[in-house]
């Protein structure tokens, strides 16, 4: 079983959101993952956005991963207009034939 923790959110200002991708980068690459990814852009409205998509090989470091990710927005919410989480075991990943478990999902209020 693979553990995935994702984030999709909207940012208000990009140079903000870059330097929190850096943090985020670093961050996974201490992490036991299968693999990972750290994105941003522009939604359709051209608000600037910033994703996370994480697949760990272990449960423990996704849900200590998941808490950093959380505060690190919490500390940081004047720079974001939305922001949510979502942590599931994916079995299909992991080549297991059962649906994924929702776990944990967390939005910034």
């Amino acid at each position: 079983m693979h553990r995935v923790l994702n984030l999709t959110s909207i940012g208000t200002d990009e140079e903000v959101l870059a330097g929190l991708k850096v943090q985020i980068r670093a961050k996974l690459e201490s992490y036991d993952t299968h693999t990972s990814e750290v994105n941003d852009g522009h939604n359709e409205s051209d608000q600037p956005t910033l994703a996370v998509s994480a697949d760990f090989n272990s449960a423990t470091e996704a849900n200590t991963s998941h808490d950093w990710l959380k505060q690190l927005i919490t500390t940081n919410r004047d720079q974001f207009k939305s922001a949510r989480t979502r942590v599931h075991d994916c079995y299909h990943a992991a080549g297991e034939n059962r649906p994924c478990e929702i776990g944990d999902v967390w939005g910034l209020e």
